[in-house]
């Protein structure tokens, strides 16, 4: 097979000794601590292959050429035949490596041109086309010896580009004094890796059984794998270290098992102000104030934290100038894989900025609440008072409607008793003055009529004696006649008496909506529906005209007020002291104003004995008529 690297899992084999003449070509590496071993290995080595015909290339030091030499002739073979042949070459690694070297780096092109013209002339100088070729390279020992590891590497991976083209079994040596230190271990895994087969050390031929030699080789391999984990774990932990040299918003540091600091990142140094040289070795309880260390806080937080295996909590704590911050602070206890307490970790985060907007959001949101207290409770003063204003008004109406009715129509009620005697006395004998008594008679009647109207508006009668339904027909027939106006009444068969409260709320809701209806809508027609359900009373009233303007009716009855001065605002809070609400839908096509509140009934059986002394034209079951004239008063 040509020369290739070997595989990652490091595959060694046997001795190389034996390489020539066993039909297969490899990239070998031989680990050494004496010379003399290196030049007995490659005495057999390079004999072999001359003493049966193969060619040899030799790149090595004058010392190893010159010690390969003696060992040679020691062994009797002719190398003076084979290089007069041309089937033997040796070439001075120290004169070679530079020819192939630009500005300290391995150059391909050169490495492949030189080595590939020295194996050409080898293999046209052997006796049998077929021959093979065995090569000692001690180029890059030199470059290692020299501190270049990767540029040693990178010869390496040449060698086995150039076995693509040449076939050669190549042998490389190391010293064992050449792998000194740690930072060898990655460079030496990788050099392992190029090659097919890696021989352990001088011992390892001298070990009697296949046995034992598979025993060395697998201790090696463990030794490997040791080696490589403990560069991968040095590898994380520096750039772990790095990451925490790089926090800046974090305080990092490390307790012993007292709570003494052992390390200090530049996140500590920022935030508490303190060199590493000046606090480590100090115990961590000088960043707490006075109060806390009177109290043993920083001792009962590291027995917090070895009990639980952490501890958090948020205070206040002291930076080296004496000032305070706030801190968001969570100790973690660390112990060693047989749980042994080794120390502490401490996280630190200045949090003095966000306290403060929490403490100011707090005081806002305080100060908020109050005033959201201090408005509720001028809401419910206002609503309070907007009910009172109710109250008194519709008791100042019903006293009023009660003094017109009693007092002034019962006065034109006897100056028109008065006028008809006058009238009757006088008719026959004066014809003139007849006329104009007659006049005055008709107007004390028509002012009789208006003065029981007004009253009768102001609070009727009849809401309290017969009830809602029948105070809304007799103001509907009223509303017809006076407005012209086409009323429809549309009302449940058993809809029964309220409270009074709850009655005279929805006669003023009726009264206002019409009264609206009549001003502004301009439409000929209005619909009434009075519906109980689900022990929830809806009165609606719907119009077929232009609506109300929006941004009249998000005014909410500032300017768009009926005759009784209340507007939507007044329908609104009657209906809100009732638990009830109050929907206004209002379109190009019309305006429905729909009201809800819970039924608060009287007794059934009083509903029934005023039902029954209902006239038999109110005790249909569904009323929807359009009444065109006025009921008499």
């Amino acid at each position: 097979m040509s020369a290739s690297p070997g595989n990652s899992g490091l595959p060694l084999i046997p001795s190389i000794a034996h390489t020539p003449g066993s039909g297969q070509d490899g990239h070998f590496v031989q680990l050494y601590t004496d010379d003399g071993f290196l030049l007995d290995v490659l005495s057999r080595f390079i004999g072999g292959a001359i003493a049966v015909g193969d060619g040899a290339v030799v790149i090595a030091t004058q010392a190893h050429q010159d010690g390969l030499a003696q060992r040679l002739k020691a062994r009797g073979v002719d190398t003076a035949k084979a290089i007069s042949q041309g089937r033997y070459v040796l070439l001075d690694a120290n004169e070679t490596l530079p020819r192939f070297m630009v500005n300290g780096s391995v150059d391909e092109t050169r490495f492949i041109n030189t080595i590939g013209d020295v194996l050409t002339q080898v293999r046209n100088a052997a006796d049998d086309k077929d021959s093979r070729v065995a090569v000692f390279g001690e180029l890059v020992a030199l470059l290692w010896a020299d501190g270049k590891p990767l540029e040693a590497l990178r010869v390496e991976d040449l060698w086995n580009n150039l076995a693509q083209k040449h076939s050669f079994s190549l042998l490389c040596a190391y010293p064992i004094t050449g792998f000194k230190n740690e930072r060898h271990i990655e460079p030496f895994l990788k050099m392992c890796a190029q090659h097919s087969s890696v021989v352990p050390s001088e011992s390892y031929l001298g070990l009697s059984t296949a046995e034992e030699r598979l025993r060395t080789i697998a201790q090696l391999q463990q030794r490997a794998q040791v080696l490589e984990s403990k560069l991968t774990l040095q590898e994380s932990e520096g750039r772990f270290r790095l990451f925490i040299e790089a926090v800046q918003d974090y305080a990092i540091f490390m307790l012993d098992p007292d709570g003494r600091i052992r390390d200090w990142n530049n996140g500590a140094r920022r935030i508490k102000g303190y060199d590493s040289a000046e606090i480590v070795g100090k115990h961590f309880s000088c960043f707490y104030p006075e109060e806390d260390l009177r109290t043993g806080k920083p001792a009962w937080e590291l027995e917090v934290a070895a009990k639980e295996g952490r501890f958090e909590d948020e205070g206040w704590r002291v930076r080296k100038d004496g000032s305070r911050f706030w801190a968001n602070v969570i100790i973690t206890a660390i112990r060693d894989d047989g749980g042994k307490l080794i120390g502490f970790g401490k996280v630190t985060r200045d949090f003095t900025e966000r306290m403060q907007m929490e403490r100011t959001l707090q005081a806002e949101v305080a100060q908020r609440r109050e005033a959201e207290l201090h408005l509720q409770n001028s809401e419910k003063s206002l609503r309070e008072l907007s009910l009172h204003l109710l109250r008194t008004q519709d008791e100042e109406r019903r006293r009023i409607g009660r003094d017109l009715h009693d007092s002034l129509g019962q006065c034109l009620t006897a100056l028109k008793i008065k006028l008809e005697m006058l009238a009757s006395l006088t008719g026959r004998k004066n014809d003139e003055a007849a006329s104009e008594i007659a006049e005055c008679v008709h107007l004390a009647e028509e002012s009789l009529k208006e003065v029981r109207t007004i009253s009768y508006l102001m609070y009727p009668p009849m809401l309290e004696e017969m009830g809602l339904q029948s105070a809304i027909r007799w103001y509907v027939d009223g509303f017809s006649a006076r407005s012209g106006i086409s009323t429809t009444f549309e009302v449940d068969h058993d809809f029964g008496r309220l409270q009074r409260d709850v009655e005279l709320a929805l006669f003023r809701v009726l009264q206002e909506s019409l009264t609206n209806v009549h001003r502004h809508s301009g439409s000929p027609a209005a619909h009434i529906r009075l519906l109980m359900s689900n022990g929830t009373v809806t009165l609606e009233v719907t119009d077929t005209g232009k609506g109300i303007p929006s941004g009249l009716l998000e005014q909410s009855g500032q300017d768009w007020t009926g005759a009784l001065g209340v507007g939507l605002r007044g329908m609104n809070e009657r209906m809100r002291q009732l638990g009830g609400s109050l929907q206004v839908v209002s379109t190009e096509k019309g305006t429905a104003v729909r009201v809800t509140v819970p039924a608060a009934e009287y007794s059934s059986k009083k509903n029934r004995d005023r039902s029954e002394n209902l006239p038999d034209s109110q005790k249909d079951s569904k009323i929807d008529r359009k009444t065109q004239t006025q009921r008499p008063l």
